[in-house]
């Protein structure tokens, strides 16, 4: 029997951890069609954190349903090997899933124009952008051979698909305010990564790749910790914004394809 194959590309997040708990959990304990595993990927310098250890942990408790692996964010030719061995891993069926939820932010919440770096700027486009279309670009023949192995198929995270969790800070629909002048270099690279998205989504129509991509606006704990200081404000609840988060992309089809979905409620956001 063919293997459902998910890869969460930055598993060291709080909603990458969040996330791959409820997959493996999945996996385990709700009985699917068919065998389901999760790769877990996490940055070099997330290493010994505790997120890490939590995944480390889930892993060592179910290896069947889950394996962590590490990968240099500034080594492409490192980021290559560690998609290699993840594709090689899946064979025929491919990877079905791919999500992204890259959260990379040295800025102080308050900086204003005149604190924007060269530095900061480039820091955070190479990590919340650039990184993010490399995986892309890298797992797009496992995509393909996923797409493949399930002919037939409306488009949906069951057959191929790449989903991008990307805060509301890279909208730019004015209903997003929360940031609106301050941030620059994290706003600015979340930004570019929804129209890699978008660009993504329309070469896949080309090529009729029949590999879902879309993007998921939510309020990353990322955003939510910086505005309050240390630790996540005691209204932020990292499992109930995951759960909402997965119904989305549960519920997810063709016409989800090259758009930005709310978290909360699925619509359509202008950006």
């Amino acid at each position: 029997m063919s293997q459902w194959t998910s890869v969460c590309t930055h598993a060291h997040t709080d909603y990458g951890l969040s996330s791959t708990c409820k997959i493996v959990n999945y996996a385990v304990h709700g009985n699917p069609a068919r065998p389901c595993v999760h790769v877990a990927m996490v940055t070099k310098d997330s290493v010994g954190s505790p997120n890490v250890t939590r995944l480390r942990e889930l892993a060592r408790k179910h290896p069947a349903a889950c394996s962590v692996v590490v990968y240099d964010p500034n080594d492409e030719v490192d980021m290559g090997r560690v998609v290699k061995e993840i594709s090689d891993k899946s064979g025929d069926s491919g990877v079905n899933l791919v999500y992204t939820c890259p959260d990379w932010c040295d800025e102080d919440p308050e900086s204003q124009l005149e604190d924007v770096t060269e530095e900061t700027i480039s820091r955070s486009f190479h990590h919340n952008c650039v990184v993010p279309v490399i995986l892309s670009k890298l797992f797009y023949p496992a995509l393909q051979c996923a797409a493949r192995a399930n002919p037939g198929k409306t488009l949906n995270r069951r057959r191929a698909a790449i989903v991008h969790m990307i805060s509301e800070a890279g909208s730019l629909g004015d209903h997003f305010t929360d940031t609106r002048g301050h941030m620059y270099a994290y706003s600015a690279s979340l930004a570019a990564m929804i129209m890699s998205m978008k660009t993504m989504s329309y070469e896949f129509n080309k090529r009729k790749d029949d590999i879902l991509a879309f993007a998921v606006i939510t309020n990353t704990p990322h955003v939510a910790r910086k505005r309050d200081g240390d630790g996540l404000p005691e209204t932020y609840d990292v499992t109930t914004t995951r759960d909402l988060i997965s119904e989305v992309v549960h519920a997810a089809g063709e016409e989800a394809h090259g758009k930005c979905l709310y978290f909360r409620d699925g619509r359509d956001v202008s950006y």
